[in-house]
């Protein structure tokens, strides 16, 4: 804890006397910001949610480019696990939503560059996002279903970077590491006339601190932009990811973690666990603005998915799928006066269509035994959706909003051995918000919001049926959740400041629980009734001769009100996955000389790791060290930077699986270890 007393120390210093000195010597004007986060272009303070903008910068540039964790650090509210086992992906929880989440992300909607990443079932995969390829981060805290539908207990909304002001610019950057660590990125990109474009490659491998944990990455992308005409544009986007081969060390119990860390599970080790995904993605978006007051905006994609992977069992241990993924979005956006104030309507709706054609098959010890399962999925959705932002007054600012939601699943079974399990399903719900902004002062708003939440089963998650057979858990129903908000903001002299209090009530928490006859296949539940209070606060200094920090705290209580396993009462258990306590601090420094470093700290409070509270994941402290050094000369800018991860050298657990069988509830991080670049800007003309 010694490096949060001399942080926190620290901020205090520099937002008390002395630096008020600094700012009443040299008051710093801060760059008006919009954000995209509720669907059109707004100014955050307009907005009756908690939301933190984050854009790129020279800190983000040095960082080693494996998980989306790196951009958003010091983000309260926002939870990441798993950075290390890329079998699982990188796991966020916003407010609790996709605490419950076995891989990729449940229970949040994510979008880059306007297009949907998260499936019309709720479900998102982040291993296609290259987080050096993102140019700015919107992280809508809480609930936004009447905005954007299913799983949307929190938003993230991304835009990859921007290409360059010139004709054309070059940029590579490596970056090694111990571990095997290697990853290797080129952006180029120019403009011309009404054209501009950005072109990303990067290759991404690494032997792991962990037996068992190889893993090789590749992506690329390609983003157009045409200026069709002065009140028109159109964006073509094209994304290819690969993943040859990514192993799987899973689960360890807390006595192997103890005598040996670095060891995979058993069965991971003789059933080779581990998957290979190809993945490919193609978008488009026009937008136009028929007059100066009205837009409209088009957005399509289809995106197509190959996933294999290796299960540590036997009974169905394979599972192979290949995805196909449509989505079509249109939404209109008018301005006006209403009653002589201004007035934003916006009305939309979104469709999306997922095609699953699932196999599953015995894993002979890594090797493909027999079929035990065949059988086609379908997801479709439908969701209308209005919004209207209305200027009361001067000082006061009303939005509300609404949705209706319409999934439909159906499975045709195509492996009738055990009987036809051909069936379907239909969920329908709507939502709803309405929120209130008072403006105190030009730099102070306090906000309340009501929101309501509809978050469906995904596919996968109805499709792992706990009785053996194929189909549909019939058993497991849609969750839904009521949220309350009250929060306080502002940008005094140059700090950022924000308190939210929050309290939500949620039926039908789905949870999640393994069986020991399948260890590391993942099934799921409802319980009763659960509730979250909780707080989260940031402040953040201004720029001061180079130096600048920003300090953030979450407290989270989470619990059961109503759930009942195997005839116990788990009433008033605290929600596993989810520390009470967290507290995040960075400290940055930039020289004009060049020279510039950060020190990030983080403590992550003790937390249970199952629905009956029997086994916690202990406490722990980590912290990060990055220096380096840049110098731009005529056309050519280079840098050099190191850093060290787990900076305290904790013993640590980096993702917990929840509910695991057998207790194997425990991935450990790899202890302090160093990692640095080189990076490159060329603009040869």
């Amino acid at each position: 804890m010694n490096g949060f007393f001399v942080l926190a120390g620290i901020i205090l210093i520099l937002s008390s006397a002395q630096a008020q000195k600094v700012i009443r010597e040299k008051p710093l004007v801060l760059e008006s910001i919009k954000v995209t986060a509720t669907r059109s272009e707004k100014n955050p303070s307009q907005i009756p949610n908690t939301l933190t903008h984050i854009k790129r910068d020279q800190q983000q540039d040095y960082q080693p480019g494996a998980t989306l964790d790196e951009f958003a650090r010091s983000t309260p509210g926002v939870f990441f696990q798993n950075q290390f086992n890329f079998a699982q992906d990188v796991r966020i929880a916003i407010r609790g939503f996709g605490t419950r989440s076995p891989f990729g992300v449940r229970g949040i909607n994510v979008r880059v560059d306007d297009i949907p990443q998260t499936l019309p079932d709720g479900q998102t995969q982040l291993d296609a996002i290259d987080p050096a390829l993102i140019g700015r981060m919107d992280i809508l805290r809480g609930p936004s279903a009447s905005l954007f539908g299913n799983a949307s207990g929190g938003m993230i909304g991304m835009t990859t970077r921007e290409p360059p002001l010139e004709k054309f610019a070059l940029t590579p950057r490596q970056v090694f590491g111990q571990y095997g660590y290697f990853k290797s990125e080129i952006f180029a990109g120019g403009r011309e006339n009404n054209f501009d474009y950005g072109l990303f490659g990067s290759r991404l491998q690494q032997n792991g601190w962990r037996d068992h944990s190889k893993m090789e990455t590749l992506f690329s992308q390609a983003k157009l932009n045409f200026q069709m005409s002065a009140d028109s544009d159109l964006m073509l986007l094209f994304r290819k990811f690969y993943s040859p081969d990514t192993k799987d060390p899973g689960g360890l119990t807390r006595s192997e973690v103890s005598t040996n860390p670095k060891q995979a599970a058993p069965n991971n080790l003789s059933f080779n666990a581990g998957e290979q995904v190809s993945q490919d993605q193609v978008a488009v978006r026009y937008r136009k603005r028929p007059s100066a007051a009205q837009a409209l905006t088009v957005t399509a994609h289809i995106l197509q998915r190959d996933f294999q992977n290796r299960l540590p069992f036997v009974d169905g241990g394979q599972v192979q799928f290949d995805r196909l993924v449509g989505g079509l979005a249109v939404q209109f956006v008018n301005d006006h006066m209403l009653f002589k104030k201004p007035n934003r309507f916006l009305l939309g709706v979104d469709y999306g269509m997922q095609n699953d054609d699932r196999r599953r098959f015995n894993n002979d010890f890594g090797h493909q035994g027999a079929l035990t399962l065949n059988q086609l999925e379908r997801v479709q959705s439908v969701g209308p959706f209005f919004r209207n932002e209305w200027k009361v007054a001067d000082n006061l600012d009303l939005v509300m909003g609404g949705r209706w939601d319409w999934l439909h699943y159906q499975v045709k079974d195509g492996f009738k051995t055990d009987g036809n399990q051909s069936g379907s399903r239909t969920l329908e719900q709507a939502s709803g918000t309405t929120g209130l902004v008072y403006h105190l002062t030009e730099h102070h708003q306090v906000y309340t919001n009501v929101a309501t939440v509809f978050e469906a089963p995904t596919a996968t998650e109805l499709i792992n049926n706990p009785a053996g057979a194929g189909g549909f858990n019939p058993n497991l129903n849609a969750q839904t959740s009521l949220s309350q908000e009250l929060g306080l903001r502002g940008t005094p002299a140059g700090f950022q400041y924000e308190t939210a209090l929050f309290y939500i009530r949620s039926q039908n928490e789905i949870s999640p629980y393994e069986l020991s006859t399948s260890p590391g296949r993942t099934f799921f539940r409802n319980a009763g009734q659960s509730r979250r209070l909780g707080v989260e606060t940031r402040l953040a200094t201004p720029l001061w001769n180079g130096l600048s920090g920003d300090i953030a705290y979450t407290y989270s209580d989470f619990a059961f009100e109503k759930f009942i396993v195997n005839n116990v009462n788990l009433e008033g258990n605290a929600f596993p996955g989810a520390p009470k306590h967290r507290l995040e601090g960075r400290m940055r420094y930039a020289h004009t000389s060049g020279v510039f470093g950060q020190i990030h700290v983080q403590r992550v409070g003790e937390f249970f790791v199952n629905d009956t509270n029997t086994a916690t994941n202990d406490a722990y402290n980590l912290g990060q060290l990055l220096l380096g050094w840049e110098k731009k000369h005529n056309w050519i800018e280079g840098s050099v930077f190191v850093g060290v991860n787990n900076l305290f050298d904790a013993r640590y657990n980096a993702n917990t699986r929840i509910n695991a069988a057998l207790g194997r509830y425990f991935e450990p991080g790899p202890p302090i270890n160093v990692f640095g670049g080189v990076r490159i800007h060329i603009v040869p003309f």
